[in-house]
């Protein structure tokens, strides 16, 4: 019996051990990505600001302001997801969690997790299949620039992987640890 105690003792270290490695690449990958999107937030400003100058002093434009602008605040939304809901700063009603404590928290924290999931899941099938199509076909976009469509696709799509990735990461830690309080979570 005590052979038996060591092997579950043995799993329950290695899935301790995966669980941690997981969380850790998990926030890893968020931090990398929210730090693009502060880089991003950085050149937002730069362009504008060119932008202005161009306007203003040599009466002359970039032709690409508002497109890149616009590429650039939509990487920033779906590059930030997964470190946005890790530290629980994002848009959250926790009416009901206030009236319900310990495994009844749980399954609605896990509730919420599973139907987020599956909606990002599906948004991020069919972003695929865009980017899939975009790049097959050399889609381009019908400006001055001629940017290729599928690298804002993919950069949409690596934010939702990241998202899914959060949230998986997400159910575990609160199976594990329980719900955290959102003040607690800082």
């Amino acid at each position: 019996m005590r052979g038996a105690a060591s092997i579950e003792d043995r799993k329950r270290i290695g899935a301790s051990v995966l669980i941690k490695a997981f969380v850790k690449v998990n926030d890893l990958a968020g931090n990398v990505a929210v730090l693009i999107s502060s880089a991003l937030l950085v050149y937002i400003v730069g362009h504008i600001t060119v932008e202005i100058a161009m306007r203003h002093f040599f009466e002359s434009s970039t032709f690409s302001m508002d497109e890149f602008v616009g590429y650039a605040i939509g990487a920033m939304t779906f590059l930030s997801l997964a470190h946005t809901f890790r530290y629980r700063k994002h848009i959250r009603v926790s009416i009901l969690q206030s009236f319900v404590k310990g495994r009844v928290a749980l399954a609605v924290e896990l509730l919420c997790i599973a139907f987020t999931f599956g909606i990002t899941l599906f948004l991020a099938r069919y972003i695929w299949r865009t980017l899939e199509r975009d790049f097959t076909r050399g889609t381009v976009s019908p400006t001055l620039t001629e940017t290729p469509i599928w690298m804002v696709d993919a950069v949409i799509f690596v934010g939702l992987v990241l998202f899914l990735s959060q949230l998986l990461a997400s159910a575990v830690l609160a199976i594990r640890d329980g719900v955290p309080e959102d003040e607690a979570v800082e």
